[in-house]
């Protein structure tokens, strides 16, 4: 029966791997395929083949530990084992801790109404999961791959590494479907969900205490003063996970990260049987565990349709049944109709958008950041996470419109409802971006908070950057911030109206090289514009601050310069509203996606 049930999965498989050719035909696919498989190949699949000439200049790694820096000694692997056991353990700890529901296995829809009533044993059923949630394993290490695949500094290979992963992520798939088992039978036995976390928070928590009431005094020091290094930094976690009782619960956890940090092939075949055993066991505990899945798995199946369904439709994917939410502020019974989408598309979001959560974030941060600059020791980790609040917000101005995603195309399957509303398309599609350009802002103003409260007027930079031209500065970028998000938004939506049947395609959950190369071209067109339309506000206020810096003093100058950059984004966002405006009220969606 279980070679019958794996003939079912490699047939699916092939099924699958033909119906992504087959869609090749269509030129929104090959194009995007064509890009995509560019972009994996030059970017991740040629680092596999270095050219000779870098080949020729390659070490091993013992030649290339006596080069390495100061701050990194030869025996660093250690704490990188080190930490990647204590991540491990944290994630393991999550999944006995978080609310779970009763155990399920990831049956398909299909599977089930075939599979559950024909003449299959429920252990091989399991079986059948299990073994197909393994390729799940292997495509995700063959990912990871791509990534780390330059991690050479880590020693071994490609391959090694590739094992490494699926040790990894097969130990975590295991583990977290043999916990959901366990606990599914303690709830039937009585022990409630609060005093399952309170014996496994202890637990973990006691087994902690008494390996750093073992440690040293200098291992204990967490805080190295000014002759600081990599082994001051590192020596600690060493200490703390070489030291029982926390390295006997660590030690399965070391066997399956064992491969993966292989520097050489005799170090690697030393460190398959462990890791391999820690795995089987993994196995067994989960197939002897195995309580009644039946009911579950049919209710998962039916949460994930529902997510599908959600996600293809635009809206928020949802783990349970709409729950009816405070509005995000009084909507008045006239006034502009661009509020009323706002307040509508607020409402699909998540609840913790509204301005109470946002001034109490503002607070925090304040607090946090004055603290902070009080600690003489820590005024360098201050100034430090200014930088990485500041480099945050660059990320969001880029990225974020990927994300905030409430607005024309969420609604793009309502189009015809839309045009029926007595409303200019302008005004639609104007109200559709109110959404996201304010959460956008919102997220950029607390970056800028951030920064600015965190590094303050410590002299950092040159001497020209005083305070009150950080500060001025500060408060320039927070009154771009809201044009900055909507000429941002401009582009996604510009895509979902201009190629209906493209964007479908890219929000399809996954993809393959053909979606990764239409989100690709997307996110390439959204730079190029972002590039366009910020050089003219630009160069316009950076030109005026500098004439003007010597007449009235930078602080104006900036002012002045933010002014203009201002005027012409708005210009800009006014110009390209009114013509998706036009383009909207001409969209003829079934014609589209018909085509």
């Amino acid at each position: 029966m279980l070679n019958a049930l794996l003939y079912l999965r490699l047939t699916s498989f092939r099924n699958w791997l033909l119906s992504r050719v087959r869609r090749l035909r269509q030129p929104k696919y090959l194009i995007g395929a064509i890009v995509g498989t560019a972009y994996l190949y030059f970017f991740f699949i040629r680092g596999f083949t270095p050219h000779p000439q870098q080949a020729a200049t390659t070490r091993p790694m013992a030649e290339l530990q006596d080069v390495l820096p100061a701050a990194v000694p030869a025996d660093w692997l250690p704490a990188v084992a080190a930490f990647g056991a204590i991540a491990l353990l944290i994630v393991a700890t999550l999944m006995w801790v978080v609310p779970f529901e009763r155990a399920a296995l990831g049956f398909t829809e299909a599977e089930i109404a075939f599979l559950f009533p024909a003449p299959v044993t429920r252990r091989s059923l399991v079986h059948f999961r299990l073994l197909s949630s393994q390729l799940r394993s292997l495509a995700g290490a063959g990912v990871m791959v791509l990534f780390s695949q330059r991690w050479t500094f880590l020693g071994g290979n490609a391959l090694t590494h590739a094992v490494g992963w699926w040790f990894v992520f097969s130990t975590l798939s295991l583990h977290f479907t043999g916990a959901n088992f366990t606990l599914t039978r303690l709830a039937d036995l009585g022990v409630g969900g609060w005093r399952r976390r309170g014996l496994v928070l202890g637990g973990v928590a006691a087994i902690v205490a008494a390996t750093w009431l073992r440690l040293s005094a200098a291992s204990r020091t967490l805080l190295p003063g000014n002759d600081a290094n990599f082994s001051t930094l590192t020596n600690p976690a060493i200490d703390l996970t070489t030291t029982a009782p926390l390295s006997w619960l660590l030690w399965p956890l070391r066997q399956v990260l064992g491969p993966f940090f292989a520097i050489d092939a005799r170090a690697f075949w030393l460190a398959l049987s462990p890791a391999l055993a820690v795995v089987t066991l993994h196995y067994l505990w989960v197939v002897r565990s195995a309580v009644a899945f039946e009911d579950s798995s049919v209710e998962a199946a039916q949460k994930r349709r529902d997510r599908l369904d959600a996600w293809h439709a635009g809206g928020r994917r949802r783990s349970g049944p709409a729950q009816g939410r405070a509005a995000p502020f009084a909507l008045g019974a006239g006034g502009r109709p661009e509020l009323a989408f706002l307040w509508k598309n607020l409402l699909s979001t998540w609840p913790y958008f509204t301005p109470r959560v946002w001034l109490g974030c503002a607070g925090g941060i304040i607090l946090g950041a004055v603290w902070l600059r009080t600690q003489p020791d820590l005024r360098a980790l201050a100034v430090g996470a200014g930088g990485i609040a500041l480099m945050f917000a660059g990320y969001t101005a880029v990225v974020g419109p990927q994300f905030a995603r409430q607005d024309i195309r969420s609604d793009l399957a309502n189009t015809d409802i839309l045009k029926t509303y007595p409303l200019a398309g302008w005004q639609i599609i104007l109200g559709e971006l109110l959404a996201p350009a304010a959460i956008l802002t919102g997220v950029l103003w607390l970056t800028l908070l951030a920064a600015a409260v965190l590094v303050g007027s410590d002299p950092v930079g040159p001497a020209w950057l005083t305070a009150p031209l950080r500060i001025a500065g500060a408060v320039g970028l927070a009154i771009l911030a809201p044009a900055l998000a909507l000429i941002q938004l401009i582009v996604p939506n510009a895509a979902a109206l201009l190629f209906p049947s493209w964007f479908q395609a890219t929000r399809t959950r996954g993809g393959g090289p053909e979606v990764i190369g239409q989100r690709m071209i997307f996110f390439f067109a959204q730079m190029l514009t972002m590039v366009l339309a910020l050089l003219p506000a630009a160069g316009l206020a950076a030109l005026l601050i500098f004439i003007l810096q010597w007449l009235i003093g930078p602080v104006t100058a900036v002012a002045v310069g933010t002014a203009a950059a201002l005027v012409i984004l708005v210009g800009e966002f006014t110009v390209a509203v009114w013509w998706l405006g036009g383009r909207f009220e001409k969209l003829d969606l079934t014609a589209e996606l018909r085509s």
